[in-house]
């Protein structure tokens, strides 16, 4: 029963994972960039992306709980190691977006927005921010990679079945 409970979970936290990643890109940000302008838009999204990042952390954290113990019930051989290592390494990229990311983005989001009220030209400033927005694209498309590989993987893991 207590191994029923655990692959549950850990396929549960895949759904999850996968889900809030293809959800928010492929319907939320178009509706909302559609419907908002642009003040509007920049208030849903740093309102928005703590709670998806937090949702992923949990995601990830149960994931990775989940997979350790199938390993103390099964053995620690590759079935339970790399999806752990994947886990573990979701939750790393998840915090990293989260804490340090956002919080500069948002920094440089206010800079920018108080120097073009004043009318000064910011281009480093502009190109810094667009930056770090292409960085944590790149990073949300990494963690949907790795849970798609998680999903594939649990399809050939004998202690997933």
């Amino acid at each position: 029963m207590t191994e029923r409970i655990l692959i549950f979970l850990n396929l549960l936290a895949m759904a999850i994972l996968v889900g809030k990643i293809v959800f928010l890109s492929c319907v939320t940000a178009p509706v909302l960039a559609r419907t908002l302008d642009a003040n509007a838009f920049s208030q849903v999204v740093r309102n928005l992306f703590p709670q998806y990042y937090a949702l992923g952390m949990v995601s990830a954290a149960v994931g990775w709980s989940t997979s350790l113990a199938l390993g103390l019930l099964y053995g620690f051989e590759s079935f339970v190691l790399i999806p752990s290592t994947l886990w573990l390494g979701i939750l790393a990229i998840e915090q990293y977006c989260r804490t340090p990311l956002i919080a500069r983005m948002n920094d440089l989001s206010d800079q920018l927005k108080a120097k073009q009220a004043k009318g000064i030209s910011t281009p480093l400033l502009q190109k810094e921010r667009d930056g770090l927005h292409r960085r944590s694209v790149q990073l949300n498309s990494l963690v949907l990679f790795m849970g798609l590989c998680l999903i594939g993987f649990s399809g050939i893991s004998p202690t997933l079945q």
